[in-house]
């Protein structure tokens, strides 16, 4: 090993770091320009990225771009970002051609500090200045508090002036500070020493015949050791000391470069807190360092270092290097342990890893050419590059896609450690070894599957594997001999296998086989079958429809079945021992009719999935359960399929992703799209933990993979940062609020208040989930969900204290923010000396028309009160409204409201994106401005809601928030759509049939989705159906104020008579349509007045 440290042995084999995953930010994710120049966090811990087209600022979500305006002062001052700079107190500073520029987030500001041509590098010393160099105006001191700015530029009449005004970009370290707080400035005309007592500069030249000055008045780079300056120059190194001033060469003397290069580029001290002290040097001819002990240099032999220009060193906290050699590409990680603990030793295989652009991976560097890396404060790493940013990912996809297969709707796990799983082309079976066994269906053949399209698989302790044919049957393969025996339902005699689809299949301890379907029951033992036949005139409900068997240690057989509940039965008959439903006065009884799944854990734990009720757990001693849902932190209250792993959690299938709980804790750690899963819906039952631990999981994509054991825990929570408060007043105006000191004050004219804030950490930001509060309005914490927006309307005068949180990836949630303090002032004439004049007044009043006041007066105030309200609201209602119809995707769009006499709750809206159409349709509860309300918290929930997720997430998300506002009896019905150029995805909570045009056929089809009014209950879950949309077709939404409109007998006009009218004018234009079913309502009222808002948007789709 003493080799590598001499520099004797050349050749040497680079590790490459293929194991290591990149998370990329590009222009296709919504940066300004893929040329990106510099990068760093701020206080608050966003990350800000330089550009040639612009400043960005990432959040972990998007990036939001900062440009030029040469008409406002307050914005970017150029384009071309040269550098970007963090301070002490964590504010950003922006280099670009001409000035400096310091960036407020309280009022989303900047503030320009005129350099004259773009600064070059900025050093901060203890006294709060900021000294910063620039490409040819000499250096400048800013002061941070204060924002004063003094320019120190060369005079040639004046020896104590700085020597050059010239920079270079290619300096890494042009001004370092010493103990004194004095200033070493290197230019590219000599080295300035700045006597702060005095105010002058001293200049260090070159000088050709004279080896006690610098060797070459070209700096590149300065290092400060404590005692001594060391300076790096275009000819070599050279040590000054601070005390004497006295400078002594090193190249060619001390150091003597084996391949005679002493071009330095920069010096990088050792890690602090290590044996060895010294520092180490990027040089035109690879990487060298400086051993303080042995007043040594020596060279790193390395093939893809040695003899190759290093233009830059970066170090990060742990001490280890990352070098850029452009010669080689990418960048050189040089892991430094071995190398400080064993004095100068290293391994030239493990202790050196090599990361370039792989052109087969889409998660490797995006570019060989790296421009800057950035250390953030958790120690993650970003590459700057001429094609993006890439952040080393610390932790990879928790799940792999293993096996690629159409619906893999069964997983079962054989004792010899084969996965089998079913699919919709047979089972398949992979061994431990790997190899891969296909069972498919030959029609000509007995000795084969009964069908391709496979459901449920069990494997029996003895190594038999049953099938189930996806239309009735099973088959029983034998792997050892590859033999098949088929079982058909024959008769309905208990003799034969149950007709119809196999539900499921299971195996209990008594080696007793289970097979169920909609019809009933079979158990198989000793090679003979005994079924047990649903019978409605029996009253036998518990054996209709069975999804899940369990056998317990106490010898009962639990059953779960699709539309009837839980039971427990007794083993020998099948006779009730126990259903557990609803009891309204029990907070532990069982309060879901479908079951999914059972499953018993090793400590005879059992737990029951659910379909929409959640998770629950059976308590013994109370023959009760305690249930687990949404708001306890499950994904998904619908779960499909338990499995236990070694280490005793449980890991579920969901139809949002899978989650995984720790029984002791009750944390629930959930896993979607961003851990590497290709699908949100999981199937049935479909899982399984093989005999290392590792989970097999199935869904229409196929089987995916998971190794519990290395699932990692992000031990961060997020870092808290406001975005944005603005103000909407009466005119729908929106106003930034500056929040610099944390305090907001507003007065009346303000209406809404809206914040947007974010958690920052950068590792699957989606995932993060956000609480809120509002202190003097709100007395518990609101969950938000995903949601980064929220606001509030109405404040009454007051002062009030806005306050959040936010989780992580991994659910571990950050302390509550420090708040922001909201100050709102009443209009003058309700302040308190106004109220006093006002009392005179009312008292000389009510003193001269007391006597004047009767009944009908009091009548007649109330009905102009209560029509002015009534007015009120529906201007209100109408303000809600869009102003206009989007243009796009080829659609005719027409709607209209035509208000009852008490207004109602009726609402339409659209949000157009880029490639989709959203549109809302809505009804909400009751009249005036209680219906109002309800309305405007919809509207404004929706302009928070996430741009891409799909209608029933945009529905679950605004149920959580209407529902955490606890408005009592008010709801909200609502259809969402969302538009694309060749479909539709449409979602419904509790509205009427929303009718689909075929243009091709002329059919309407009603459409009625399932589903409880917003505000309900917090954990619903909404239907989400996808239909074709063609030229022709029209999709018509509409409240129910026209299906059930009066006559004047009394008689509604009915659905029927809404479908007939779409069916004979659908073929006309968007706006006919529309205008044709108004017309329909206003001839069955004969001129009535509507009592409810009649709602009509009509969609149709044109060339």
């Amino acid at each position: 090993m003493r080799l590598f440290r001499l520099g004797i042995l050349l050749l040497l084999i680079t590790q490459l770091y293929s194991s290591q995953s990149f998370q990329s930010l590009t222009v296709r994710d919504g940066l300004s320009d893929n040329q990106c120049t510099s990068l760093t966090e701020d206080g608050y811990g966003f990350i800000w990225v330089g550009t040639n087209e612009g400043l960005n600022r990432y959040d972990g979500y998007a990036p939001r771009i900062y440009r030029s305006n040469p008409f406002d002062s307050t914005a970017l001052s150029g384009n071309r970002i040269f550098g970007t700079y963090t301070d002490n107190n964590g504010d950003l500073w922006v280099s670009t051609e001409k000035s400096l520029d310091k960036y407020n987030l309280g009022n989303d500001q900047f503030t320009r500090h005129e350099t004259g041509t773009s600064p070059t590098y900025i050093a901060e010393d203890t006294l709060g200045q900021l000294w910063v160099a620039t490409l040819s105006d000499g250096l400048n001191r800013i002061d941070i508090k204060t924002g004063k700015m003094e320019n120190y530029s060369f005079n040639p009449l004046d020896p104590t002036s700085i020597s050059s005004n010239q920079f270079s970009h290619e300096q890494n370290t042009s001004i370092v500070i010493d103990n004194n707080n004095n200033i070493w400035v290197g230019t590219s005309n000599g080295l300035n020493y700045f006597n702060r007592q005095t105010e002058t500069f001293r200049r260090f030249y070159s000088k050709e015949n004279s080896i006690e000055t610098i060797s070459s008045n070209i700096i590149n780079t300065l290092h400060f050791d404590g005692t001594s300056l060391w300076i790096g120059t275009s000819n070599g190194l050279d040590r000054l000391d601070i005390e004497t001033m006295k400078i002594e060469r090193q190249a060619g003397t001390k150091w003597n470069s084996m391949l005679g290069l002493y071009n330095v580029n920069e010096i990088v001290p050792f890690k602090t807190g290590v044996p060895m002290q010294g520092f180490w040097m990027a040089t035109i001819g690879g990487l060298v360092y400086y051993d303080k002990s042995m007043s040594t240099f020596q060279d790193v032999i390395h093939p893809e270092i040695f003899g190759r220009y290093v233009s830059r060193i970066y170090t990060s906290r742990s001490g280890d290097l990352w070098i850029n050699v452009p010669q080689s590409g990418g960048v050189i990680n040089f892991k430094t342990t071995n190398f400080y603990l064993m004095y100068g030793f290293f391994d030239p295989q493990t202790d050196f890893l090599h990361m370039k652009k792989d052109d087969e991976s889409m998660k490797s560097l995006s570019s060989n050419k790296i421009n800057d890396i950035y250390f953030d404060e958790k120690e993650d790493i970003w590459f700057v590059t001429d094609k993006g940013i890439n952040k080393l990912l610390s932790n990879i996809d928790v799940f792999d896609l293993k096996w690629n297969t159409k619906n893999a709707n069964s997983i079962s796990i054989a004792r010899d450690n084969t996965v089998w799983f079913s699919h919709d082309n047979g089972v398949t079976a992979v061994k431990n070894d790997g190899d891969i066994v296909q069972y498919q269906s030959d029609p000509t053949n007995t000795n084969s599957l009964l069908t391709s399209e496979t459901g449920k698989l069990a494997i029996t302790k003895k190594g038999m594997v049953w099938a189930a044919s996806k239309y009735g049957g099973v088959t029983v393969i034998d792997p050892s001999e590859n033999s098949y025996t088929r079982y058909e339902n024959t008769d309905l005699s208990e003799n034969s296998i149950v007709p119809e689809k196999v539900n499921t299949i299971y195996e209990d301890d008594n080696e007793t086989i289970w097979v169920s379907s909609v019809k009933g029951v079979s158990k198989f033992k000793n090679g003979n079958f005994k079924s047990f036949y649903y019978n409605p005139s029996l009253k036998n409900d518990h054996l209709a429809d069975i999804n899940t068997f369990l056998y317990d240690s106490n010898g009962f057989l639990w059953v779960g079945t699709n539309n009837n509940g839980l039971y427990r039965l007794d083993y020998e008959n099948l006779s009730i021992i126990d259903h557990y439903t609803l009891d309204q006065n029990n907070e532990y009884s069982f309060s879901s009719s479908t079951v999914l799944t059972i499953f018993k854990t090793s400590n005879e734990k059992i737990w029951i999935g659910t379909g929409g009720e959640g998770l629950f757990l059976y308590d013994k001693k109370i023959n009760g359960f305690n249930r687990y849902s949404i708001d306890e932190g499950l994904p998904s209250n619908t779960i499909v399929s338990i499995v236990e792993d070694k280490q005793k959690t449980l890991w579920m299938g969901t139809r949002n992703g899978v989650a995984r709980l720790n029984p002791e804790t009750s944390r629930f750690q959930n896993y979607n799209i961003s851990d590497g899963l290709m699908d949100r819906i999981f199937f049935n039952q479909s899982i399984g933990i093989d005999n290392y631990g590792k989970l097999y999981i199935g869904s229409p994509q196929g089987v995916h993979y998971a190794d519990p054991n290395l699932i990692s825990q992000n031990p961060d929570p997020p870092r808290l940062a406001m975005v944005s408060i603005v103000g909407i007043d009466q005119k729908n105006k929106r106003l930034p609020l500056d929040f610099s000191n944390n305090t907001v004050e507003v007065d009346h004219r303000i209406q809404t208040l809206e914040f947007e804030y974010v958690g920052l950490s950068f590792t699957k930001s989606e995932k993060n989930n956000y609480k809120y509060t509002l202190e003097n309005y709100i007395d518990t914490w609101i969950e938000n969900g995903t949601s980064r927006i929220i606001s509030f309307q109405g404040l009454k005068p007051g002062d009030y204290t806005f306050k959040y949180m936010a989780s992580n990836n991994d659910g571990l949630w950050s302390a509550p923010s420090d708040g922001i303090i909201i100050k709102v002032y009443p209009p003058m004439w309700k302040t308190w000396w106004a109220f006093s004049g006002y009392i005179g007044l009312a008292a000389l009043a009510v003193f001269g028309s007391i006597r004047q006041r009767d009944k009908s007066q009091a009548k007649k105030l109330e009905e102009g009160r209560r029509k002015d309200e009534l007015e009120e609201a529906r201007v209100f209602q109408m303000k809600m409204l869009p102003k206009k119809f989007p243009s796009m995707l080829g659609l005719d769009i027409a709607a209209d409201i035509r208000t009852a006499s008490e207004v109602g709750g009726d609402y339409y809206d659209f949000f157009p994106q880029n490639d989709y159409l959203n549109v809302v349709v809505g009804d909400a509860t009751g009249h005036g401005m209680t219906a109002g309300m309800m309305v405007s918290i919809t509207k404004a929930g929706l302009m928070g809601s996430p741009n891409d997720i799909p209608p029933d997430e945009v529905t679950f998300g605004l149920n959580r928030i209407i529902k955490d506002i606890e408005l009592g009896k008010n709801k909200m019905a609502l259809n969402v759509a969302r538009f694309w150029p060749d479909r539709v995805e449409f979602t419904s909570a509790a509205m009427p049939p929303v009718y689909h045009y075929n243009g091709k056929t002329g059919e309407v089809d009603e459409l009625l989705l399932e589903g409880l009014p917003l505000g309900s209950f917090k954990g619903e879950t909404y239907s989400l159906v996808t239909l074709d949309s063609n030229v022709g077709d029209a999709f018509i939404f509409l409240s129910d104020g026209l299906p059930e409109v009066e006559n004047h007998n009394g008689e509604m006009l009915g659905y029927k008579a809404v479908l007939e009218c779409i069916k004979n004018n659908g073929g006309l234009s968007a706006e006919e349509i529309k205008q044709a079913l108004f017309d329909l309502g206003t001839a069955w009222l004969d001129g009535l007045q509507n009592q409810d808002d009649i709602t009509i948007v009509v969609i149709k789709k044109e060339e």
